[in-house]
């Protein structure tokens, strides 16, 4: 196979979604080339940068408050101190630009701190819940388009969705939560590339990492609350301002397969098949009865949701985390002592039993289909659209 071949053959496979197009081969992506490249440390590295980043800015505010305990006790001054921290933060970032390390773990640092005063100076100020809530939320939404560091964005998006969960449980409406986090983990993670041919040319490689950045926190946000925050027993927990709380499981339930569904569709536009088709109904059919016998077993449907679009996407590090988080959950629903350990043996016999039937069905229902058309007529295939500008 000569040059020309293989540039063919590596176009054709990037254009069905099979591979992710490289900044060489495809005009959008090389505007966050250099960005990316830039910030090429490991996963790895980069979560302990994370942690140590953390460590160091709680740190920093322990100094400033031992340093000036006596202006800090005002509202103002924490105030004006958080916004004068993120701002130079901001500037070390801009400095940096992705590689010093030092100086992106120190603007890091400084964040975190600036942040923790921003924090305090609004619960000094003694303001209404959830208003508090509602600007903090604003400012970390500010901070994740603004910051030009990944991690940083990634925290920042993190805390949004988390301030975000908060007050769904705080305005008694909890079933949401759980559907909007896995609409945003698919609406941002497969239509990535099409955001990105949606938006003006300068602005690709800042929104490329925002949507990186937003994927993962929302990811990992309905990992978390589907598997523990978003329980009945415990929703109380989560905003402590004494209602009553109630949650409606099949509510819930029903936003999530339809997110599901929706990423089904995405899934599936990539290799030209509608979701209204002999396959997609299969899936659909398939997705459907998961959510069903999951209804009480959330963390079920959400876990696997990720790691499909983990998987489509080719995302090592989320697949390993939604593996991790649907075996954890798994032993988290049986020891929870809200039954007896025999009625929870039996619902996971009764699951697991379902799913390798729908498993069965699903796998051969799908080659009997192909089986069918293969001997039925000749198709000639159909011409190669882009994953963005085939729907």
């Amino acid at each position: 196979m000569n040059k020309r071949q293989m540039d063919d053959t590596t176009a054709k496979l990037q254009q069905v979604g099979l591979i992710e197009p490289s900044p060489q081969s495809d005009p959008v992506l090389s505007a966050h080339t250099v960005e990316d490249k830039a910030d090429d440390t490991p996963w790895f590295l980069q979560l302990f940068l994370g942690f140590s980043g953390l460590i160091s800015g709680l740190l920093l505010i322990g100094f400033f408050v031992l340093l000036m305990s006596s202006i800090l006790d005002d509202a103002s001054a924490q105030l004006i101190i958080g916004v004068i921290l993120i701002g130079a933060s901001f500037g070390l970032f801009k400095v940096s630009r992705g590689r010093n390390t030092f100086l992106s773990s120190l603007a890091f640092a400084i964040s975190i701190a600036g942040q923790g005063f921003l924090a305090a100076a609004l619960i000094s100020f003694d303001l209404e819940m959830p208003l508090g809530v509602w600007l903090f939320l604003l400012v970390q939404a500010a901070l994740t388009i603004a910051m030009p560091n990944f991690l940083h964005r990634l925290l920042s998006s993190f805390i949004t969705l988390g301030c975000l969960i908060y007050l769904f449980n705080f305005y008694n409406a909890a079933e949401v939560s759980l559907g909007l986090l896995a609409l945003i983990t698919s609406a941002v993670g497969l239509n990535r590339y099409a955001i990105l041919r949606s938006v003006p040319v300068n602005w690709r490689a800042g929104i490329s990492e925002v949507s990186r950045a937003i994927s993962y926190a929302s990811a990992l946000m309905l990992l978390m609350v589907s598997v523990y925050f978003i329980a009945a027993e415990f929703g109380h927990d989560i905003v402590g301002h004494g209602a009553i709380f109630s949650y409606h499981y099949p509510l819930a339930q029903g936003l999530l397969i339809l997110a599901s569904l929706y990423a089904t569709h995405l899934i599936l536009r990539r290799y030209n098949t509608k979701l209204i088709s002999p396959s997609g109904l299969i899936i659909i059919c398939a997705i459907s009865v998961l959510g069903m016998i999951s209804v009480y077993v959330s963390g079920l449907l959400a876990a696997s949701l990720v790691i499909v679009i983990a998987k489509a996407n080719s995302q090592r590090v989320l697949m390993a985390l939604g593996i991790l988080a649907l075996v954890g959950y798994v032993f988290w629903y049986y020891y929870q002592l809200d039954t007896s350990l025999l009625l929870k043996a039996g619902s996971m016999l009764l699951i697991g039993v379902g799913m390798f039937i729908m498993r069965w069905l699903l796998v051969s229902q799908y080659f009997n289909i192909g089986n069918n058309n293969d001997a039925t007529t000749v198709r000639t295939p159909a011409p190669i659209h882009r994953e963005e500008t085939s729907s």
